[in-house]
């Protein structure tokens, strides 16, 4: 039996995915230190100009725990730190340090901890190749040769052993044949596990990609990660030989984002994607050609008949789509004053506050209150974007916005990759977030809901693109619109089911709101992402979730939220901070 999982649905518009990758991902060869005090990998995981994104792990290697840490490192070229976060930093010329902070003071023997940064430079960037651990060497550490790009030859690539089974990707820097490359994608760049570089064909059909595996496996999982220049009609074929081909999966209703083929019975040295028809007016595009001999394991984190729309989510993003769909009444409460002014009113603490990053854009950047709020508190971290024109204007200035969706060195990029940035940087500290962009989809007020719902869903999935490339795997992605009393449906809005996990409304009217929003997709959670007063369980629909807006317009909403607020938490349905599971353990 053949049987094909869908784990997401595309990434952006075809023309921006064709240009995107001008601004993608960069890693460069991690340096491990050798046996001694510590081990670090260091990793550049966004760059832009004059500009990048640095997270470093300390691996204890010492036999003991440590208790309190600094490393230590000379840049060889002329960086500058910016912001550090889940660290302090010092640097005096190109010499510098990160000390521990005091939630992550603690590494026991064999234990991992990472922090992150940004630095400035002009010219290269290049990687330490020395770090100290409280004063100690950690030995070595002169970065590995980086793996080749391209295409690997036969010669160069040892075969497997065709006697065992092996785990794991077989396809991974094997070597690669293509039909077409459209320059500079080379075929390699389909096999080298980075998932910010990419294959890319003519734009013509029939085209087809393979790798030989070295010897014959069966094949259990063939995956493809397809850029957002699709294949529409394919299949994927083996063979022993090179020469004699089998199909073993077809399709002709492929519509991107991440493909895992299952064939049952299958086996090859070859495999090959062989498209005959073009999704879109591009080529074919593959970031990844995975194969698998042995079913690649389940990712981290509960299983709760909900599949993250990132299929690469984090367990802590996972943990909180199921924490949501297995609840009801969680409260919110927007802004941290107001959140403590709920306490002082009802002696309860709301389990959720709402952030902005409104002014981010503008210079104001708070990420590391909000992630030393969530330390302490043990809270739920949610984030709205009134994301101010990038072309000019406020939130609800008129925007042509569409001339930027394929221009990767736009403001609109920029203010994207700005805000993706701080949103991994909340993952990193093991924060995370449920994050809603472009919110209130269908009011025609936001400038990203002025140009129709095709530009928009456009928007929201170059936004889900970004952080993919940048590896913000801590997000819950929150969809959200008005149920009611706009001139058009919030289902006609709506992105798709590979780039949600939660339809939220705004400004809950009535009971039939909730079968609305929970209509626009059955399989998604919901919840009311932003209203003026607290849901009463008692008289109100089972929502998972509720967020109150900002209490400056608690008296212009008409109706009593203090009173609201206290019969809500009087009410022992309502789940307030002091309820939530150990979120730090996910």
């Amino acid at each position: 039996m053949i049987q094909r999982t869908r784990t997401r649905a595309c990434l952006a518009g075809a023309a921006a995915a064709v240009t995107a990758l001008a601004t993608a991902l960069v890693t460069t060869p991690p340096a491990r230190a050798a046996a001694g005090a510590c081990s670090v990998t260091w990793q550049v995981t966004n760059v832009w100009g004059g500009g990048a994104t640095t997270n470093v792990s300390i691996t204890n290697t010492s036999g003991a725990a440590v208790n309190g840490w600094t490393l230590g490192w000379a840049f060889p070229g002329n960086q500058v730190i910016g912001d550090m976060w889940n660290a302090t930093k010092t640097q005096s010329g190109a010499n510098a340090t990160a000390t521990n902070v005091s939630y992550n003071a603690s590494v026991p023997a064999g234990g991992t901890v990472s922090f992150g940064f940004n630095v400035t430079y002009t010219g290269a960037n290049p990687a330490p190749t020395a770090f100290t651990l409280n004063g100690a060497a950690c030995g070595d550490t002169a970065p590995p040769s980086p793996s080749p790009t391209g295409s690997p030859s036969p010669t160069d690539t040892p075969g497997p052993d065709p006697t065992t089974v092996p785990t794991g990707n077989l396809a991974l820097n094997r070597p690669v044949t293509a039909s077409s490359t459209e320059s500079p994608n080379a075929a390699g760049q389909a096999v080298d596990g980075n998932g910010g570089t990419r294959w890319s064909s003519l734009y013509a059909d029939p085209q087809w990609i393979q790798v030989d595996l070295g010897a014959t496996y069966p094949i259990t999982t063939v995956r493809l990660r397809w850029e957002a220049a699709y294949g529409r009609a394919y299949q994927i074929q083996t063979s022993t030989d090179g020469a004699t081909w089998t199909p073993v999966f077809s399709t002709t209703t492929g519509d991107g984002g991440t493909d895992d083929v299952t064939p049952a019975g299958a086996s090859g040295r070859y495999v090959r994607m062989a498209g005959t028809a073009r999704g879109t007016a591009w080529g074919y595009s593959l970031y990844e050609f995975e194969v698998y001999a042995v079913k690649p394991p389940a990712p981290p984190g509960p299983d709760c008949g909900q599949a993250p729309a990132d299929p690469q989510a984090n367990s802590k993003a996972r943990n909180l789509i199921c924490y949501l769909r297995t609840h009801t009444y969680v409260s919110g409460q927007t802004d941290l004053p107001d959140a403590d002014r709920v306490q002082q009113l009802t002696g309860r603490y709301p389990a959720m506050v709402a952030f902005d990053f409104m002014e981010y854009t503008r210079g104001s950047i708070q990420t590391q209150q909000v992630i030393d709020w969530a330390k302490a508190r043990n809270g739920i971290v949610a984030f709205q974007w009134h994301w101010y024109c990038p072309r000019g204007g406020n939130y609800s200035a008129p925007c042509d916005f569409q001339p930027d969706l394929n221009n990767p060195s736009s403001k609109l990029y920029q203010d994207i990759d700005l805000v993706v940035r701080e949103l991994k940087k909340m993952g990193d500290a093991g924060v995370p977030v449920l994050f809603r962009p472009l919110h209130e989809a269908n009011n025609n007020y936001m400038w990203w809901a002025k140009k129709g719902q095709d530009a928009y869903k456009q928007l929201w999935r170059l936004i889900y693109q970004r952080a993919q490339l940048a590896g913000a795997h801590n997000i819950v992605w929150v969809f959200n619109g008005m149920a009611s009393g706009q001139g058009t449906s919030l289902a006609s809005w709506y992105p798709g089911d590979g780039y949600a996990d939660l339809v939220t409304s705004d400004y809950f009217q009535s009971a039939s709101d909730f079968a609305t929003t929970k209509a626009v997709s059955g399989a998604k959670t919901t919840g009311v992402a932003e209203t003026f007063s607290p849901l009463n369980p008692n008289s109100d629909p089972a929502w998972p979730y509720f967020v109150v807006w900002a209490s400056r317009d608690w008296n212009g909403s008409g109706k009593d939220v203090a009173g609201l607020w206290r019969t809500a938490m009087a009410n022992p349905r309502t789940i307030s901070i002091d309820q939530l599971p150990d979120m730090s353990a996910w």
